[in-house]
């Protein structure tokens, strides 16, 4: 004899209306690209510049690591030219492009959030030669890859919280 199996759920409707929501954020992740990535990402792009590479860790700590120092003749000019710089930033152009504000970057940055990726970057020709470096140049990555680390408990909170919002309708 086979074996019967049901469920009864009380507010099924309420139960549906939450689930469609949920599945619908599975699929389309642009808000969450929008109003949680971004703000943490380019924030802690940010933050390298404001510590000349060096990420932090948890805590507030370093993790270790900075960006190669300029070159003496190259420090000598820039500091002539252009005091109290820091590294990697000069006329600014850089740095302002990949500064989030709110709902975009700053002129010549890229956010293009799609449902299921994102695409961030910035327009600035010299960007490319501080992220990879030239034969006359060291690398000094400034977009590092997204940490799954940080990301992941973030998207999971997301995922939760408009499953929630989902399930009081």
């Amino acid at each position: 004899m086979a074996a019967i199996f049901s469920i009864e759920v009380t507010g099924g409707e309420e139960v549906k209306a939450g689930l469609a929501v949920f599945l619908k954020n599975l699929t389309d992740l642009t808000p969450f690209w929008r109003d949680v990535f971004a703000p943490k990402y380019f924030g802690m792009v940010q933050d390298l510049f404001a510590t000349g590479g060096r990420a932090r860790g948890g805590g507030g700590k370093f993790k270790g690591g900075a960006w190669a120092g300029l070159s003496p003749t190259y420090r000598i000019w820039k500091n002539i030219h252009y005091p109290g710089r820091p590294i990697l930033v000069r006329e600014g152009d850089l740095k302002e492009s990949l500064t989030w504000y709110g709902s975009q970057l700053g002129p010549g940055g890229i956010f293009d959030p799609h449902p299921s990726f994102v695409i961030a970057g910035t327009t600035i020709p010299h960007g490319k030669y501080h992220m990879t470096g030239t034969k006359h140049m060291p690398a000094r990555p400034f977009m590092p890859p997204p940490d799954p680390a940080v990301f992941g408990p973030l998207l999971k909170q997301w995922l939760l919280s408009v499953g929630n919002m989902g399930a009081g309708a």
